[in-house]
C-alpha cells in the first residue's frame, strides 16, 4: 500500500515538474528574443509574438508531460475539440461581468468614460491578443495543475491553491493591492470552478478573454494595473476601494461582490463533478 505521504505528494511533485518544462521550453524562446534574432519595429505585433510563443511554450511543456505520463492526453485535462461554442458562452460571461461591475462604479460616480480614437485595426489586434492572453494562462493554470490536483486533494483546496497561486503570479503587476489579490484570486478559483464543472476548458478561455478585452479595449480601464488603448477611456474617481485606482476594476471592492456573488451562484447551479482517477498509481 502506498504511503500517503507520498500519495498527496506526488500532485505537487509532478506540477513541479509541469513548471520545469515550460522553463526548458521557453530557454530557446528566451534567447531569439534577447538577442533580437527577429526585430518587430510594432508594439502590438511584438505582444502577438510574445503570447503565441508563450501558448507553445505550455503545449511543449504538456506534450513532455504527457510522454511521462502516457495515461494523459489533452482530453483528459480537459482540452477538448468542441471549442468554440464553450468559449462563445464564456466570451458572454466575461464581457457581461465586466459591463456590470463597470455599470456599478460609473452610477456609483467612481468611474469617467470620455470617447477615444483608436483604429479598428488596433482593436482587431488587442483582441486577438487577449484572445492568446486566455488561452495561455488557462493552459498553464487550469490543464494539467488543475486536474492532477482535483483527482487527489478536496475540491475547496484544489480550486484555492490554484486561485492563489494564479493571483501571486500578478504581484508585481502596477498599483497592485491586496484587494487586487483576493479579486485576482477570486478570477482564479472562478476560472477553476467552471473548468471542473464543465469539464472543458474553453468556458474558461472564454471567460478570461473577454474579461480582459472588454475591460482594457472597449471600455479603457487598466487590465490588472497594465494600461491598455481602448474605445473609451476610463478615469478611476473617488475612494480607490471603488473606483479601483491604478489597477483597474479588478482592485475594486465591487469586482469582489460581483466574483463572489456569481462564484456562489456558480456552486449552488450546478454541482462539481469528481475528477476519475486516470492513472493507477
Amino acid at each position: 500500500m502506498e504511503n500517503k505521504f507520498l500519495y498527496y505528494l506526488k500532485p505537487i511533485l509532478r506540477v513541479v515538474l509541469f513548471i520545469f518544462f515550460i522553463f526548458l521550453w521557453s530557454v530557446p524562446f528566451s534567447i531569439i528574443f534577447q538577442f533580437e534574432i527577429f526585430k518587430f519595429s510594432n508594439n502590438l505585433f511584438s505582444q502577438l509574438i510574445f503570447e503565441a510563443a508563450a501558448i507553445l511554450i505550455v503545449i511543449g511543456a504538456l506534450l513532455m508531460i504527457f510522454h511521462i505520463y502516457p495515461n494523459r492526453n489533452f482530453s483528459t485535462i480537459f482540452i477538448k475539440m468542441n471549442t468554440l461554442i464553450p468559449f462563445l458562452k464564456g466570451s458572454i460571461i466575461g464581457f457581461l461581468l465586466i459591463l456590470l461591475c463597470a455599470t456599478i462604479m460609473y452610477f456609483l460616480n467612481s468611474v469617467q468614460f470620455t470617447a477615444t480614437r483608436i483604429l479598428p485595426l488596433n482593436i482587431a489586434g488587442y483582441l486577438l491578443f487577449f484572445i492568446l492572453v486566455g488561452v495561455f494562462e488557462e493552459f498553464t493554470f487550469r490543464s494539467f495543475p488543475l486536474v492532477v490536483f482535483a483527482e487527489r486533494y478536496l475540491i475547496p483546496v484544489t480550486v484555492l491553491s490554484n486561485g492563489i497561486l494564479f493571483g501571486l503570479i500578478h504581484f508585481t503587476n502596477p498599483g497592485f493591492s491586496a484587494l487586487a489579490m483576493i479579486n485576482i484570486t477570486l478570477c482564479g478559483i472562478l476560472f477553476s470552478i467552471i473548468t471542473l464543472q464543465k469539464g472543458n476548458i474553453w468556458w474558461a478561455v472564454g471567460i478570461h478573454f473577454a474579461w480582459n478585452f472588454t475591460q482594457g479595449n472597449l471600455l479603457g480601464f487598466k487590465v490588472s494595473g497594465l494600461a491598455q488603448s481602448g474605445l473609451l477611456a476610463a478615469k478611476p474617481i473617488g475612494n480607490p476601494m471603488f473606483s479601483g485606482g491604478t489597477f483597474g476594476i479588478e482592485g475594486s471592492a465591487i469586482c469582489t461582490i460581483i466574483l463572489l456573488i456569481y462564484i456562489i451562484w456558480l456552486l449552488f447551479k450546478e454541482k462539481i463533478m469528481p475528477v476519475k482517477e486516470i492513472e493507477a498509481v
